[in-house]
């Protein structure tokens, strides 16, 4: 995804499995934070790589997204970054294309449970 590297945020191509397929730098930069690399990623499901994110909302709008063709935009907090995103989800044929921007100064961590 070399022609979306200028782009501030983060995108992420998911094929029809919920693979990654592809990411911008912006996005693999995200993951090197939490010690992940494109490299290591690509090929295998958005399940395998996070696997807390099954049960979740996440997954549920992830897979309208790749499943059922819908766009959705929701928000995530991630505990390995303390960073907020909102994430915009696009159906791609096939799969998905995850558009991360950062929105953390708009937010507050999470209550500690």
């Amino acid at each position: 995804m070399v022609i979306l590297d200028g782009i501030d945020d983060a995108v992420v191509k998911l094929d029809e499995q919920a693979n990654f397929a592809a990411m911008n730098q912006a996005a693999a930069d995200i993951y090197q934070r939490v010690g992940l690399s494109f490299q290591t990623m690509k090929g295998k499901s958005i399940w395998e790589i996070f696997p807390d994110l099954k049960g979740t909302s996440v997954e549920r709008e992830l897979r309208s997204v790749i499943e059922d063709h819908m766009q959705a935009s929701f928000e995530f907090y991630s505990p390995k970054d303390l960073r907020w995103y909102e994430i915009r989800g696009y159906p791609a044929s096939p799969g998905a294309i995850l558009v991360f921007h950062d929105i953390t100064h708009k937010k507050s961590p999470p209550a500690s449970s």
